[in-house]
């Protein structure tokens, strides 16, 4: 997994730093040149989207997505560890069904061309299910980590 991730934080870098370069271009392009090009926003919008779905494997790896934890403390640590496999689980089940939709989709954008880059969608939906792979693998980690910590810590009582 650490090859992987290796990749994927190299492939956020490569797409935000392309993100900040045609946003620039288009912003010079606007207000110096008064001729920005239709590309740029399209570019930088898919660029975007991708930064976003790859960086939520490391959000689930490091359980920072965002959270509600209002009744938390007034659970018991078991109840908390309960609590925390039974929602890894849900996101892995949530992810799974974002990893099939995303081949779906993935499928019939084959048939489409963007507005404006005139390149098949189905390059652009890749990171669905791309995404939705490794979100997966990250949530199953966590899972099965949380159920040997519980698992270790009932055998030490």
């Amino acid at each position: 997994m650490r090859f992987i991730r290796k990749i994927t934080e190299i492939g956020i870098i490569f797409l935000f730093l392309v993100l900040v370069a045609v946003v620039f271009y288009q912003v010079v392009a606007r207000y110096i040149f008064n001729d920005p090009p239709s590309w740029t926003e399209e570019l930088a919008r898919y660029c975007q989207v991708w930064v976003i779905l790859l960086t939520s494997s490391i959000c689930i790896r490091k359980g920072s997505h965002l959270a509600v934890d209002y009744f938390g403390h007034r659970f018991s640590s078991r109840a908390k560890r309960i609590i925390n496999i039974v929602m890894s689980m849900l996101i892995a089940l949530y992810v799974l069904v974002i990893t099939i939709f995303g081949w779906k989709l993935m499928v019939v954008g084959q048939y489409q061309l963007s507005p404006a880059l005139q390149v098949k969608m189905s390059f652009v939906y890749i990171i669905f299910p791309l995404s939705g792979v490794l979100m997966l693998l990250e949530a199953i980690i966590k899972t099965t980590g949380l159920i040997r910590e519980r698992s270790l810590n009932s055998q030490e009582n």
